[in-house]
């Protein structure tokens, strides 16, 4: 644009409301009302032939915390040569507003997809979160509903590639193209509405080329959908969209693995980040960029098949898989020239998620973290390195563990005559928080110390500090009460019910436990979290 250009103005009037909690509040109110939830600005760009020498560029950002009547207000009191314009002078990476730091890029990456010769990373590689293109075929709260779904599928899909089939033949079509596909399934709309599968470019191609779809038991994994809600999945190329790099780090059912999971560049929320040890969503933190501690290679001898006689067979799995560190070398090597020859690394890896909860490095670098993935600064004291270690390991604890964690005490009130040995008693249809009135306003508001779970059961005494910790566009409970509850699948008419996990586990009051327990593990988080940023060494 400033190429474009010889003066620019830019009015910022905030209001983006894709964002959550503190900075959702930052942002203000919608300009358009109920119309828009992105940021709205207005741009003026000026041509002068006569203008010579860069761009100018100036720049109104209209304030935090303004409801849309006050904005209205002040734009309605603004002309344009009383505005306080603040001149722009971008910087060398194009950054207007929020610059780059540029001590931050001198820092070795987290990871880089192509890192140039003799770059330091932290990870080898990394990879996106599972992208089905049809979550509620793939995901599942019961693993015989998974299954049923993704035999129903694959029932469909037979049954259209036999129509395919004919309908090439009686067109004269010898390559068949996923467009070819496209016209075809336009011709026969009885096999795609309500009930049927969805046939995005991805399925589309595979019927083009004619590839069988078979259920596979080994295919069903446990996966991280949303932080604290564990669910039944399907890794599987040819009925997922994009699986990435994922079956390097989950090749079976049968490894195990562990990762960071953290918000993607140009994220619409705070940067975050989380912990797994189970197969990560796309969007288990909005575009979610996993970082695993291992990976894994086929262990084959010359001939393609395991010879355990003559191969090396160190660190390799009775499956014939060996695991590989992802952690490189180099800066292996680059900490221990700068802490001491104890370094591990695994204490990277836990000293990586110490340091992305620290809030002085996410207040320092947050232009940084919104545009880029994370650079890892190199540890200047052992002290410092052992206390983001420690810290990383304390959290990883919490968070990968959150079902087994101490449940918080909580207040379980239950309707009277209630039996709590009667499992209906705790069935849940839709979670919600409690209300209370708001005493400025005298509206009734959130009481986040609360949550409604039926009409027999009401969970009280929630602390404030649950409430502060947050993982992407909602706090650690939110997530709960966002995704444990019956939820019907317009499309595809599947029902994602999450009484069955309880059923299936046996353990009626599961939900109920893991509201408890992630309290604990929200007010826990906090106190690492604010020990970090009182004791800095």
């Amino acid at each position: 644009m400033a190429g474009e250009y010889s003066r620019i103005y830019v009015y910022n009037l905030r209001g983006n409301q894709r964002t959550a909690g503190e900075l959702s509040r930052k942002e203000g109110g919608k300009i358009f009302g109920s119309g828009s939830r992105n940021t709205v600005a207005v741009l003026i760009g000026i041509k002068n032939p006569a203008h010579t020498g860069d761009c100018e560029i100036f720049y109104r950002d209209i304030g935090d915390y303004l409801s849309r009547e006050q904005k209205l207000e002040i734009v309605d009191a603004d002309t344009l040569p009383s505005i306080d314009w603040q001149p722009i002078t971008p910087n060398a990476h194009g950054d207007w507003v929020n610059h780059r730091n540029d001590d931050y890029l001198a820092w070795p990456a987290i990871g880089e997809k192509s890192p140039a010769p003799g770059q330091a990373t932290v990870f080898t590689i990394y990879s996106s979160g599972l992208k089905t293109g049809r979550d509620s075929w793939c995901y599942n709260s019961s693993r015989t509903g998974l299954v049923k779904s993704i035999e129903e599928l694959a029932t469909q899909y037979r049954d259209t590639q036999k129509k395919f089939a004919q309908y090439c033949t009686d067109v004269g079509e010898p390559k068949p193209t996923p467009d070819t596909v496209a016209t075809f399934l336009a011709a026969n709309p009885e096999l795609t509405g309500t009930g049927k599968i969805s046939w995005n470019r991805g399925l589309r191609t595979d019927l083009a080329k004619g590839t069988d779809i078979v259920f596979a038991d080994d295919s069903v994994r446990l996966g991280s959908y949303r932080p604290f809600n564990t669910q039944w999945s399907y890794l599987d190329r040819r009925v997922n969209d994009m699986i990435y790099k994922l079956p390097t780090m989950f090749p079976t059912s049968h490894q195990t693995n562990i990762g960071i999971v953290l918000t993607g560049a140009a994220s619409h929320f705070e940067f975050t980040p989380f912990i797994t040890d189970l197969l990560p969503n796309l969007h288990v933190l909005d575009t979610a960029q996993f970082f695993p501690r291992w990976t894994y290679a086929k262990a084959e001898s010359a001939d393609g098949e395991l010879d355990f006689a003559s191969t090396d067979t160190t660190d390799v799995d009775e499956y014939g898989y060996r695991r590989i560190d992802n952690i490189t070398d180099s800066i292996l090597a680059l900490y221990r020239g700068a802490v001491g020859d104890q370094v591990t690394k695994d204490d990277i890896f836990f000293y990586v998620y110490g340091l992305v909860h620290d809030p002085a490095y996410r207040q320092a670098y947050a232009a940084d973290l919104k545009k880029m993935l994370p650079r890892i600064p190199t540890p200047e004291t052992q002290e410092r390195f052992e206390q983001l270690t420690a810290a990383g390991r304390q959290l990883a604890d919490l968070h990968v563990n959150y079902e087994t964690v101490a449940p918080y005490d909580l207040d379980v009130q239950l309707k009277k005559g209630t039996d709590p040995a009667d499992r209906e008693t705790w069935r849940v249809a839709k979670l919600k928080w409690g209300k209370k009135k708001d005493s400025d306003t005298g509206k009734n508001i959130d009481d986040r110390t609360t949550i409604v779970y039926n009409p027999k059961v009401t969970i009280t005494g929630i602390p404030e500090d649950a409430e502060r910790y947050m993982l992407g566009s909602r706090s650690a409970l939110a997530w709960i009460i966002d995704r444990y509850q019956i939820k019907p699948d317009k499309a595809s008419g599947i029902v994602n019910d999450p009484n069955n996990w309880c059923d299936e586990h046996g353990d009626p009051t599961y939900i109920v436990d893991l509201i408890k327990r992630v309290t604990t593990v929200a007010v826990e988080t906090m106190r690492i979290v604010d020990m970090l940023a009182e004791t800095k060494i």
